[in-house]
């Protein structure tokens, strides 16, 4: 049967385990009075435990092991942090183990007191090969909970993504519109170009964009020279001429193109990047995109205008890429799902970006509400996680659901997960 320290850890945090009759090792009665504070830094597993020990109140650490003699092999008494351990607890007792000062430490054998159950539902959901480990059981679980753990995670997610922000803000110097302009640019590329279409954001030179904001033509040859995809693209007058207009800014400018490379590869050409960096550049030029626009956003309807697209250069109703002609007249517009998805990634971040580094709770609470407004978003984790009985019902709930499924479900996290919890705690 598979055990682990982690196991051990979150049976004795929960008290997942017979309290009746506990004794230690050499036949002591025992009561655990409080568990202790669970310890996520150096030392001690548990701090601040309260043990009564033969009527007798203890008070201090306790240390896990799957075997005592790991005491030991941890050289564990020859660190004063652990002068204060009252109680080992281990899953297999090989070894009287003794305190630097000499002194032997209480054991108790935690094995002969947990639940068969409780280490079968464990080793399951470890070895299984299913796609969501505990995905036979999520049907038996409360609605009320499952919906309560995604608002959690969805929140979680975005806190990760305002440390991606903060690296991006600190790189400019706290300048919100560059910082604003980089994520937008990432955003855009989706994950398969997200790293070269940010260090496209990084490079655009902002401060000579706003000089040329009302021409489309010019904002375009920056935007795509700095992108280094005109190289050697000279199928139309249109391509020859930004491809000339960008040789000159580049000269008066002294500006670089990206070193990354551009991927296609299995990629719909709605999505190619020479498309989304032309829906880029109107974006900047006739939406006048920015954090100014971000800020004022009050409803999701006018969140979603901000990425309304009606027009692009002729070059591209009938063009995917440079030199490549899509055969018929196409849409440029954004689809409905792309312009929810950089209204969740884009304008729902950087909101709750915003209002975290300055502390104002109105951007933070707009940030979530537009979360909550949105539909589910429609992908493959959502249908999944259907199939297993679990629906969302909200952008803010899928949101969720796709930070569970990366950092709990793939890692098999589920000792951390609330709804793994619920399943090995059940009777």
């Amino acid at each position: 049967m598979l055990v682990t320290e982690n196991l051990m850890q979150f049976i004795w945090k929960l008290r997942l385990f017979r309290t009746n009759g506990l004794s230690s090792a050499d036949g002591e009665s025992l009561v655990v009075v409080h568990v202790g504070q669970y310890n996520t830094d150096s030392g001690p597993d548990f701090l601040m435990s309260h043990i009564r020990c033969e009527g007798s109140d203890w008070f201090g650490h306790v240390e896990m092991h799957i075997r005592s003699s790991d005491w030991d092999r941890h050289c564990h008494q020859q660190d004063d942090a652990y002068n204060n351990v009252i109680l080992h607890v281990v899953w297999k007792n090989d070894r009287v183990i003794y305190r630097g000062d000499g002194t032997a430490i209480p054991t108790v054998v935690l094995s002969e007191y947990v639940d068969q159950l409780l280490l079968e539902r464990y080793s399951n959901m470890m070895s299984t090969k299913s796609w969501i480990p505990c995905g036979f059981q999520l049907g038996s679980i409360d609605d009320l909970k499952k919906s309560m753990w995604l608002n959690t995670l969805s929140i979680e997610r975005l806190e990760m993504k305002v440390q991606q922000i903060m690296v991006i803000l600190k790189q400019f110097d706290a300048d919100w519109e560059k910082t604003f302009w980089v994520w937008m640019c990432r955003c855009m590329g989706l994950k398969v170009n997200a790293d070269t279409f940010q260090e496209l954001g990084e490079k655009l030179p902002l401060s000579i964009l706003q000089k040329y904001r009302s021409n489309l033509f010019k904002i375009e040859a920056l935007f795509f020279g700095i992108s280094g995809l005109l190289k050697q693209q000279k199928d139309s007058e249109y391509v020859k001429q930004l491809a000339d207009e960008f040789k000159y800014q580049k000269h008066i400018h002294d500006l670089e193109s990206v070193s990354g490379i551009w991927k296609k590869l299995r990629m719909r050409p709605y999505n190619f990047p020479e498309r989304r960096i032309a829906q880029l550049a109107v974006l900047f030029c006739k939406n006048e995109l920015g954090v100014s626009k971000i800020l004022a956003v009050d409803n999701l309807a006018a969140a979603r205008k901000l990425f309304k697209i009606d027009s692009l250069s002729d070059y591209w109703v009938s063009h995917f890429s440079f030199g490549t002609k899509a055969g018929e007249k196409k849409s440029v517009r954004l689809g409905k799902d792309a312009v929810d998805i950089l209204v969740i990634n884009v304008i729902v971040v950087f909101l709750f970006s915003y209002g975290k580094y300055f502390g104002i709770e109105t951007y933070v609470d707009k940030a979530l509400e537009l979360l909550e407004e949105m539909p589910a978003e429609k992908n493959v984790v959502v249908r999944q996680f259907a199939q297993c009985e679990w629906h969302v019902q909200s952008a803010l709930q899928s949101q969720g659901i796709l930070q569970l499924k990366r950092f709990y479900c793939d890692r098999k996290r589920c000792l951390y997960c609330r709804i793994g919890s619920e399943i090995l705690k059940k009777n």
